[in-house]
């Protein structure tokens, strides 16, 4: 296993989760206590519907399973603060039941629950999860909300507008967006923790955002006039940082080898891109996630394919190459054909077995 998943899954998860609670300390501040709430019953949610998927389909129950814990929370980042309670609790049953349990529970997880749940809002759902509160104004709890909701940084850069807010503002998370989404600093400072600790693949992490930014930089959607605005603005804008440094660096996730988590990342990237470029809704990111994740093993039996045919088949004929050049082969000379190893299949030696029948059967007619 690669270091970022060398220990327990659960203690990743516990410890990614604690890392990702930051968040809550800005977004509490500044979009007012609801923010909290959303997060705190998102994760209580996403337990309960655990629990009940448990006794249905009569296992046992692990109530200090930290990985539902940290996608009750994710997917409660990943709203605006002015979403309806009865969409916290479709997000959850979406988020346990399909993300996990429809697969055959946490070893056998093929897309991120969070991502899954979060997607399926925006696609059924968008009123209510791409619009939010400007900054400054606080959602209330019961009362009803008297000011204007509007749509986030990646709604204006789709448009091919330059967003409103300058640079130090987007860093800050003064903009509309998601609960956990948007404070771009605060996110860059839990990416360096979840490096340091190695529970994020750095290699995966990097290649998803450095080919996100060469795109940005080479095809800007908006008329910047500067190509590192177009840069920042990407990386900054919808749920690409957030879900790079805490969803898609997830253990079920992320390739086991150095280059199928660099392809990985870069896929990711290029397929977020694409969408953003050619789609026609927000939260590109996640639907990229969907598509690259399911794929993540496949990297790393794409990686081990390429290296076994350099080895087996480009080496063997420069070695043969040499060899003819250098007149220790003839082109007359008979050459036998030998199977790689990888390819060898447990057949019968057929010949051996039809000889030995026949030998057997010339035996018997002797005797008689």
């Amino acid at each position: 296993m690669t270091k970022n998943i060398a220990r327990e899954p659960n203690k990743v998860y516990f410890e990614r989760m604690v890392i990702m609670a930051m968040l809550l300390v800005p977004a509490t501040f500044l979009q007012g206590i609801r923010a909290l709430l959303i997060c705190a019953m998102s994760v209580v949610c996403c337990m309960i519907a655990d629990a009940l998927c448990c006794l249905i389909r009569k296992i046992r129950y692990n109530i200090k399973d930290a990985a539902v814990m940290f996608w009750g929370l994710a997917a409660g980042m990943m709203m605006p603060v002015s979403v309806p309670v009865g969409l916290i609790i479709l997000s959850s049953v979406l988020c346990v039941v399909v993300g996990k349990h429809l697969f055959g529970a946490s070893d056998n997880i093929i897309f991120s629950p969070p991502a899954i749940s979060t997607a399926f809002l925006i696609i059924c759902y968008p009123a209510e999860m791409l619009y939010s509160t400007k900054y400054g104004e606080i959602y209330p709890i019961f009362a009803e909300f008297e000011g204007e909701l509007t749509r986030s940084a990646e709604y204006s850069l789709k448009l091919g507008n330059v967003p409103s807010k300058n640079v130090l503002d987007t860093l800050m998370g003064f903009v509309t967006g998601s609960i956990g989404t948007v404070y771009m600093l605060v996110i860059l400072v839990c990416g360096i923790c979840l490096v340091l600790r190695r529970t994020n693949s750095f290699a995966s992490v990097m290649s998803t955002l450095v080919v996100t930014a060469a795109l940005a930089f080479f095809y800007p959607r908006a008329d910047f006039g500067n190509g590192w605005l177009s840069v920042f603005y990407e990386l900054s804008s919808g749920y690409l940082l957030f879900g790079t440094v805490f969803l898609a660096a997830e253990p079920y996730n992320v390739p086991q080898k150095l280059m199928g988590k660099i392809l990985y990342g870069a896929t990711l990237g290029y397929i977020t891109m694409m969408f953003r470029y050619f789609g026609q809704t927000e939260g590109s990111f996640l639907f990229a996630f969907l598509l690259t994740g399911a794929l993540g093993s496949s990297f790393d039996r794409l990686v081990d394919n390429l290296v076994y045919w350099k080895k087996t088949y480009v080496n063997s004929f420069e070695k043969s190459k040499t060899k003819v050049q250098s007149g220790g082969v003839k082109l007359t000379d008979t050459q036998e054909i030998v199977i790689p190893e990888k390819y060898k299949y447990n057949t019968p030696p057929i010949d051996s077995e039809i000889k030995r029948h026949r030998k057997e059967k010339r035996k018997k007619e002797d005797d008689r």
